[in-house]
């Protein structure tokens, strides 16, 4: 592994990762797309620039790590790994139960509503989960490659200081990935069910949010040598928030979602994922990184 080619491939894919998104709303601009918020991924089947956004990182992911090798280690596809159900069934449970405790503590503060009625025209809560799930696990098949199966993979390669220092850089880049899915994609009234928050706010507690979150899955990538935990994990996550709060099951009054809704940029879910993330760093360091079937493991410094 040379250490100038692995900074040489994570700048570049830390580039395409943060501005295929925004390559994406300038095509869709060329080309008379809408962008006032009338178009937004949860109810449309997407344009040209949305394909972009998604796509063209993982293009320049498996570009670099199949034709500019550093040597820094497998992609992840393995399901070859210790205690593999124990970190299935982990990542299964982790989400629900912090959800729980959430709206539970939302709940008990009277800063949170919550019915079994889905509001009129939606379905059922079982229902949409899994419809959810379904297509979450596609998505987050690809995005998971981009940012835990090449994107962690080379960032622990990169040698920083400190075992947590790579997944908060990762999480940065993902953070940033987002902005224009919200920022030009999203409804005014999509983003009204995410957060009741100036956007200057919110995007600093997102990016709060997503960081911690990005050291609990760049934690399970190393420790398993696989996407695939997290690919559950993160599928769990959207399949269990979105049909709660956009079918109109779980409100907040106020700012009351700022600190007990069921998303990362929600205080309580930040601080459930950072203890989750101070819990698997502590461990880590008395139990080896996972082998894979592949040649070299990811290997934390």
């Amino acid at each position: 592994m040379t250490r100038r080619r692995t900074r040489i491939n994570f700048a570049i894919f830390a580039a395409a990762a943060v501005g295929a998104g925004w390559l994406g709303v300038a095509l869709d601009r060329a080309n008379g797309v809408s962008l006032d918020g009338s178009v937004a991924l949860s109810e449309s089947s997407g344009t040209t620039g949305q394909a972009i956004f998604i796509l063209g990182p993982a293009i320049v992911a498996l570009v670099l790590y199949f034709a500019s090798r550093d040597g820094a280690g497998p992609l992840g596809f393995t399901l070859r790994f210790p205690h593999r159900t124990r970190w299935f069934a982990g990542a299964a449970v982790l989400y629900p139960a912090m959800t729980v405790l959430a709206v539970g503590a939302g709940l008990l503060a009277g800063q949170a509503a919550l019915t079994w009625t889905p509001a009129a025209g939606k379905p059922s809560l079982v229902a949409a989960f899994g419809a959810i799930f379904a297509i979450q696990l596609v998505k987050n098949l690809i995005e998971e490659l981009i940012f835990r199966g090449y994107g962690t993979r080379t960032a622990v390669a990169l040698g920083l200081p400190g075992r947590v220092t790579p997944h908060l850089l990762v999480g940065v880049i993902w953070a940033a990935w987002h902005l224009p899915l919200y920022l030009v994609w999203t409804t005014a009234a999509d983003m009204a069910l995410i957060t009741s928050l100036s956007w200057p706010v919110y995007l600093v507690m997102f990016f709060v949010g997503v960081t911690a979150t990005a050291v609990v899955y760049g934690e399970l990538r190393v420790r398993t040598g696989s996407i695939w935990p997290g690919v559950l994990l993160h599928s769990m996550c959207n399949a269990v928030a979105t049909p709660l709060l956009a079918n109109g099951h779980l409100t907040f009054p106020g700012h009351g979602d700022a600190y007990f809704s069921p998303v990362p940029s929600s205080l309580i879910v930040a601080a459930l994922f950072g203890a989750v993330a101070v819990w698997l760093t502590r461990r880590a360091a008395s139990a080896p990184v996972a082998a894979a079937p592949e040649p070299t493991p990811v290997a934390v410094r």
